[in-house]
């Protein structure tokens, strides 16, 4: 093998590498850049949660308390 070649070789190899490093830190960027607003959604979403379980339980008290008053007008 020539210099030429072997330089060709070295060089296609340096652009690979640089190319591939690019991507990683692009996909490293993207998926750290986005880890705050995925925590506040899913902050959100707990609270949600434990607000839709809150008003359920509302709901059942409700729900008993309308039962004994139409028991109480049926009497």
């Amino acid at each position: 093998m020539s210099s030429a070649s072997i330089q060709h070789i070295k060089d296609w190899f340096v652009f690979m590498t640089a190319v591939i490093a690019c991507v990683a830190g692009v996909i490293f960027w993207v998926q750290s850049s986005n880890d705050p607003k995925f925590e506040e959604l899913e902050n959100q979403i707990s609270i949600l949660r434990s607000d839709m379980q809150k008003i359920r339980e509302d709901n059942h008290q409700i729900l008993r308390i309308v039962g004994r008053l139409e028991g109480k007008l049926e009497n």
